[in-house]
């Protein structure tokens, strides 16, 4: 079909049941979604959505189709991630995505060489926790803590590359037997009060103080505000924290770094993912809480 934009936008009007959700996901402005729709549905020769105050409703036409045109993008990506595949160039763009404490306390210095010595690579850094779909081309590279025993998606080339530990972190100040002050649990949005392990010397808050990112979190760890279960290479590298005594480190996780089954083989992702690993690699014992404390 001449017509995969319009296909292309009538999807991510489906899946976000707004134009605003759509020109976001897209990264395109609301009049160019509004068009394309328009477009699609003069092409056809019907309406596909109904048009509501909280959005936008599928249509029983647009019901129709909107599986087959979901298996149109699910072939346009994988004839990308196929002739991207055999790109051997050391040129061009290349998306890594790795949580935010990663890129920005772990792997720096390794991206900033990685960037010295191809400079013609185009290196787009997506520093999140959030899932991105490689087999959409929303990344070509991926380093996750994967939780627990569970393992990457079976679409996904993954390799394990070393335990990641965690560890209860204060301030030298609060971890003083009889400092002033009751110190709080400093959590996650979704983190609940440690049921299994409290110090028993120190009188913590009835209430504790939640963060919505992890750098904030980390900063008032380092601030004295409270007690906070940190990554242990960024909570034993640093002179303003110290781990809780008789706490510790807690194996949750392996560090895996994926790629699509279909990218892998190209030049530049298999530069990139030398170059993490070996970094990685490097710093196993600060990820497994033995680099220090």
């Amino acid at each position: 079909m001449d017509h995969w934009d319009e296909i292309r936008m009538f999807l991510a009007v489906a899946n976000g049941g707004t134009v605003r959700a759509a020109a976001h996901a897209l990264d395109v402005n609301h009049a160019t979604i509004i068009r394309a729709i328009g477009r699609l549905e003069h092409k056809l020769g019907t309406q596909l959505f109904e048009k509501l105050a909280t959005g936008y409703r599928l249509t029983d036409a647009g019901s129709d189709i909107v599986e087959l045109a979901a298996q149109m993008a699910a072939t346009s990506s994988q004839i990308e991630a196929r002739v991207f595949g055999r790109d051997q160039n050391v040129s061009g763009l290349l998306r890594f995505t790795l949580p935010v404490s990663f890129a920005t306390d772990l792997l720096m210095p390794t991206l900033a060489a990685f960037r010295t010595r191809y400079p013609d690579i185009a290196l787009e850094i997506l520093s999140s926790v959030s899932v991105v779909d490689l087999g959409k081309r929303e990344a070509d590279v991926a380093l996750r803590v994967v939780v627990g025993t569970r393992t990457p998606p079976d679409n996904l080339y993954g390799t394990r590359l070393c335990e990641f530990h965690v560890g209860f972190y204060v301030s030298p100040a609060l971890e003083q037997a009889g400092a002033p002050g009751c110190p709080a649990w400093l959590l996650g949005m979704e983190e609940a009060v440690p049921l299994d392990w409290a110090p028993d010397r120190l009188e913590m808050a009835a209430a504790p103080v939640r963060f919505s990112e992890m750098r904030s979190l980390f900063e008032a760890a380092r601030a004295g505000m409270g007690i906070a279960l940190l990554p242990c290479f960024l909570g034993d590298a640093d002179p303003a924290l110290v781990r809780v005594s008789g706490s510790r480190a807690r194996h949750i996780g392996d560090v895996w770094l994926l790629t699509h089954g279909d990218t892998r083989r190209t030049k530049r992702v298999r530069l990139l993912c030398d170059a993490v690993r070996a970094a990685i690699r490097d710093n196993a014992d600060r990820l497994a809480g033995q680099g220090g404390q």
